[in-house]
Parts: structure tokens; C-alpha cells; sequence
């Protein structure tokens, strides 16, 4: 078969990436596709154009909620014509009934126990309506349904098809290592779709695949440390310790960027599993630290991430501390913040913004937006504080999408965009950029910390319209 995998995108994101990294999904589903069969990835994001008239036998696109007012128009049009289209992703996680709508087959779950015998049913015009891997509910899906009941091992995943997208045009690679989080944080729905188990890729692939990447690359894992606060066997830090020792060990040293959480710095195995990792070219993290109040903390559920007892006792400068010994590890810090809880008010934002002024960490304020299918999406949809009726588009960040009890939308927005405007002038990404030189003076990381820099000011200023 032709088969197509689309990675749709907005009007307003085309070519206007903040961090160019190689798409994940799209390029793990081109490996998971037997040989037999032709594969064409189209990267909507990089300008890549959908073609409608040449042959294709089937169609695969994978949907975030921003993307699904996109992703529906694609797969309406392919399918008028009739060719058979595949949905799968976060949204169609949340909601496979109205996915199925639009599309001959609905994927939920992960791709590994699915996509085979999708081009299977595919190739013999046998599609299902509905395949689904993993430990859901099945009782809400109307039609024929191919379930695998266990969430795939990872020890099968094949190296990415990253020579199908021209790699050129990307700053990064991405792979990813591990899949599950225990943090159960309330407005992510990471934990519900991947499980709370860590599951891990065995370290020998891993390294195989990291010596095909390029100079610089992004590990998507929830928490690149793993979370050596919350899970006990001494197995799962062994992975990590034993990872990052290998790679150190590579004659050809990639930089490299993720997710990770502050507080292993306060656990042993988490304090050698952090210098393990600088020493594998680890050079910044994405940390989500998400309020610096308690009550945001209690709202969000990141209190448990951050390894607090409880959100009554959540102190801040605690988290200032671990900035601090990460910082002096080498590795720059991007802080991810939700501002929208409900005993925030409008001068969070600046507070955010002055928190990271202090901390030289690289703001990334952002207003509340409840995800289909996280705790506080059910819990604000059921107290009637969704914006109902606003197509799934506005749900990217340029719009706030609930009722909160003290700010407007548009006040919301307004100081939202002030402080991310403020947080990417030109003197404040020079300040941090030399900060992160002096604690690792590397061309390469700074390098990466100034153009990181840019793109987000790049971006930034194109979505204010500046």
C-alpha cells in the first residue's frame, strides 16, 4: 500500500516552530510499517503541503487538541474521495466517538500493538471502527472493536525513520527512552494515556540509536531523571544510571535537552543520575514547576512531582535550591508555569516573571488551558466552567477556554502576553545565556541556550501580532 502519515498543523504555526525538533510520532509510525509498504511523513509544522490527488491507499494522522479542527478538515477531504483514514493521538484519546466521525478507523493507545494489524485489516478493506491498546474502557464504543488489553513492551521499538522528513531543516533529533508517569498531575493527561508504570527501552537500543543522531537531539520522556522520589525499586534508578554511563562512554558527544523533574537533586541515586547525565551532554531541561503558590500546587497536583509531602507545605525556595545545584551541574533550566488557578490574580504573571528574572531560568508562562481528558478538564466541564461551543483550535494558547472567578479572558490574555514579551528581551536572553556559559562554558550550549532563546522571542512576537 501508499500509505500517508500526516503531522497537521495550524495556519498560525507553519514555519514558525519555537524549537525545531524532528516529530516523534510520525517517524516511529513509518518504522513500525513493514517494508512492503510505501510511506510518505508530511510535516505540516515545516510547510510540507498534503497532496490530495496523487495515489495513497490509506492515510494516518495523529491529533493534540489544537490540531483537531486541522486534522478533521484533512481527513474529511481524503475521505470524500475514498481513501480510508486512520486517527490517532491525545484528543482521539479523549474523545474517540467524535474522532470516529471523521475518520474509517480510530486508533487508542499506543501505536505498537495496533498499527500492524491496522495495515493488515487496511490492505484487505476490513478496517475496524475502533483498536485500542492498553487497560481502557470499552463500553462507551459503539462498533466493531480490536483491543490488546496490556500496554506494548518497549523492547521491539524500532529505530526512527528520520531519512524520510529532509532532517536539515530541524535543529534537533528526538527519540524517546521511556513511556509512563506516576505523578498523576491534574490538568495533564499523560498519565491516563500512558499508564503510571515506567516502562522502559532496553539501554543497548537506546545507544545504537542515539550514535545515529545528529549533534544535538530531544529525549520527549516525562522525566529524563526518572522520578527517584516516587518509585522504590532500585531497578528503575539503575536504568538511568546505567544509561547515562553508556552514553558518557560515546566517542561522538551529542548535546541533548528533555523533561526533568527538580527534586531528584535531593535523592542520591537522583543527584548521581542528573551528573551522569551532563556528563552524557545533557545541557538543559524542561521543568514543570506550574505554581509558586500552594494552592496552585494543590489545584494542579504538581506538588507530588516536586516531592512535597503535601501542598500545604510547598516552599519555594526550596525550589530555588535545586535550581541552584542544577544550575551549578551545567544544566540550563526552560520553567514551565500555569497561571489560572483559582487564587491567582493578574499579578501572578509578573511574580512569575520576576521569579524567573531571580533564578535566570527560562520563563515559560502560560495561562490555563484544561486538556481533554486531565482531572481538571472533567472537573471544570462538569461545574460548568468550560467555554463550551469554542472550536478545539482555541485551545493552542491563544485563548483562554474556562470561566475564573477573578480575571477575565481578556485581562488574562492581555498580562499573559506582556510577560512573555518582557520575558525574551534581548538583554534578558544575553543574561542567561551568559549565565549558562559561566557555569558551563561550552560554545555548544550556549550556542543552543541563545537560538533556543530566539525562536521562543521569534514566536512570541508573531503571536502578539509585534
Amino acid at each position: 500500500m501508499k500509505i500517508t502519515i500526516i503531522f497537521p498543523a495550524r495556519e498560525i504555526e507553519v514555519g514558525r516552530a519555537m524549537i525545531p525538533v524532528m516529530p516523534l510520532a510520525p517517524t516511529l509510525l513509518a518504522a513500525l510499517t513493514p517494508q512492503e509498504h510505501d510511506v510518505t511523513l508530511v510535516d505540516m509544522v515545516y510547510g510540507d503541503r498534503v497532496d490530495y490527488e496523487g495515489p495513497c491507499d490509506l492515510v494516518a494522522i495523529t491529533i493534540r487538541t489544537p490540531l483537531a479542527v486541522k486534522a478533521y478538515e484533512i481527513a474529511d477531504r481524503f475521505r470524500a474521495q475514498g481513501t480510508p483514514v486512520v486517527l490517532g493521538g491525545p484528543h482521539v484519546f479523549a474523545f474517540p466517538a467524535e474522532a470516529k466521525g471523521h475518520a474509517s478507523a480510530v486508533a487508542i493507545g499506543e501505536a505498537e500493538e495496533l498499527w500492524s494489524r491496522i495495515l493488515e485489516d487496511g490492505q484487505s478493506g476490513m478496517l475496524q471502527d475502533f483498536y485500542v491498546s492498553g487497560p481502557y474502557k470499552l463500553e462507551s464504543l459503539t462498533g466493531s472493536v480490536y483491543h490488546v488489553p496490556q500496554r506494548p513492551d518497549l523492547s521491539k521499538v524500532p529505530m526512527m525513520r528520520r531519512d524520510l522528513l529532509p532532517r536539515k531543516r530541524y535543529l534537533m533529533d528526538s527519540i524517546f527512552t521511556t513511556r509512563g508517569c506516576p505523578n498523576f498531575c491534574r490538568f495533564c493527561p499523560v498519565t491516563p494515556l500512558f499508564g503510571p508504570q515506567i516502562r522502559h527501552r532496553p539501554i543497548d537500543q537506546v545507544v545504537a540509536e542515539v550514535e545515529t543522531l545528529r549533534k544535538y537531539y530531544f529525549n520527549v520522556d516525562d522525566s529524563v531523571f526518572g522520578h527517584p522520589q516516587l518509585v522504590k525499586p532500585p531497578e528503575e534508578n539503575r536504568y538511568y544510571l546505567d544509561l547515562y554511563s553508556e552514553l558518557a562512554r560515546l566517542r561522538s558527544k551529542r548535546l541533548w535537552s528533555g523533561a526533568g523533574g527538580l527534586s531528584a537533586v535531593n535523592y542520591k541515586d537522583g543527584r548521581r543520575i542528573i551528573e551522569l547525565a551532563a556528563e552524557s551532554g545533557l545541557c538543559s531541561i524542561a521543568a514543570g514547576l506550574e505554581s509558586l503558590t500552594g494552592s496552585g500546587q494543590k489545584q494542579s497536583g504538581a506538588w507530588r512531582k516536586l516531592h512535597f509531602t503535601s501542598p500545604d507545605v510547598f516552599d519555594e525556595r526550596i525550589l530555588k535550591e535545586n535550581i541552584r545545584t542544577l544550575q551549578g551541574l551545567g544544566i540550563e533550566i526552560m520553567g514551565f508555569f500555569v497561571v489560572g488557578w483559582d487564587e491567582d490574580t493578574l499579578e501572578t504573571y509578573q511574580r512569575t516573571l520576576d521569579f524567573c528574572d531571580e533564578t535566570k531560568i527560562i520563563p515559560m508562562i502560560l495561562t490555563l488551558a484544561p486538556m481533554p481528558g486531565s482531572p481538571v478538564y472533567e472537573e471544570y466541564l462538569e461545574q460548568g466552567r468550560i467555554l463550551t461551543g469554542l472550536p478545539w483550535d482555541r485551545y493552542g494558547g491563544e485563548a483562554v477556554v474556562f470561566r475564573h472567578p477573578a480575571m477575565d479572558p481578556e485581562s488574562m490574555q492581555t498580562e499573559n502576553g506582556r510577560v512573555m514579551q518582557e520575558g525574551f528581551t534581548w538583554g534578558r536572553i544575553f543574561a542567561r545565556t551568559w549565565h549558562t556559559f559561566w557555569h558551563r562554558p561550552s560554545p555548544g550550549v550556549a550556542m543552543n541556550s541563545f537560538f533556543t532563546q530566539m525562536g521562543m522571542q521569534k514566536t512570541f512576537k508573531y503571536l502578539l501580532g509585534k
